[in-house]
């Protein structure tokens, strides 16, 4: 199994959401933990190793690092600001 870290700052984002998405953020975060790329995703370009899965307007940002095992989820943010 993985290890989901949160930045501080994605952990703050997470406080921010509403309690809609912070439940069905939870189930991803579940997935994530046991397969990092079992719910859909999709590579953010440019990058080696950062992912993106859509919630609803919401972007969660991650990266994977299979050697340690973790997922590091690094940014939680509507569409419109996900990408700056």
């Amino acid at each position: 199994m993985y290890e989901v870290i949160f930045t501080r700052r994605a952990a703050k984002q997470v406080k921010a959401l509403p309690p809609a998405h912070r439940r069905k953020l939870k189930e991803i975060i579940l997935r994530l933990s046991e397969n990092p790329f079992s719910y859909p995703y999709k590579k953010i370009r440019g990058e080696e190793h950062t992912y993106r899965i859509r919630v609803g307007q919401f972007r969660i940002l991650y990266e994977v690092d299979d050697r340690e095992l973790k997922v590091i989820i690094f940014k939680i943010e509507r569409r419109e600001r996900a990408y700056k």
